[in-house]
């Protein structure tokens, strides 16, 4: 609504108001020669001002680190390592910064192994160093065995560049599986390597 249109509400408000209230002030015409009730006397009525605007809250910057991410080459033959910034809100929320950087490269020889992946969670219990990740599978997901080894490799090396991450719990879809494409077994959970 615009400040016109409000302002002409409010002068058809107070005109609608103080015409009822004058109209109840008439002195009635009673039967049976009772004598008409006293009336109270209008009161004067202002005009609302429209609230000033709230300003738009200025979003939190972003913390930001430089960490390692895994792609497949072209062949699914080996991964190639790139350095990329990830961008987070709260330290919480790194993991999950760094999984999702390996769902997008933009060099044409790296491939990304997870672009058809969701991370559905990623929350990690400090005192026990232990990563909970839950993933969802599209339809693109699903790679043969060198494939998936290079998928477990990347997934690993990601996660085990944070020091204080020990082991990794990889849920699909919520559940525990014992393979995520059906050709190797996964490891519940998958320890850091000494």
């Amino acid at each position: 609504m615009t400040k016109t249109s409000r302002l002409i509400h409010g002068v058809l408000l107070v005109s609608a108001i103080t015409l009822s209230v004058t109209a109840c002030g008439q002195k009635g015409q009673l039967v049976g020669g009772a004598t008409p009730q006293a009336t109270i006397a209008p009161t004067p009525t202002t005009v609302v001002q429209s609230p000033a605007p709230t300003p738009t809250p200025t979003p939190e910057p972003l913390l930001q680190k430089k960490i390692k991410a895994f792609y497949s080459d072209q062949d699914e033959m080996k991964l190639i390592e790139k350095e990329v910034t990830i961008s987070y809100k709260q330290d919480a929320d790194v993991y999950e910064a760094a999984l999702n950087a390996l769902k997008k490269s933009d060099d044409p020889k790296a491939i990304p192994l997870f672009d058809d992946l969701t991370f559905t969670s990623a929350s990690f219990d400090k005192a026990k160093g232990e990563l909970k990740i839950d993933l969802k599978f599209g339809p693109k997901t699903q790679l043969g065995a060198p494939g998936e080894e290079l998928f477990l490799q990347a997934l690993k090396k990601t996660v085990f560049q944070f020091p204080e991450v020990k082991s990794l719990y990889v849920l699909k879809n919520g559940k525990q599986v014992d393979s995520l494409m059906g050709h190797l077994e996964l490891p519940y959970p998958i320890k850091r390597p000494n």
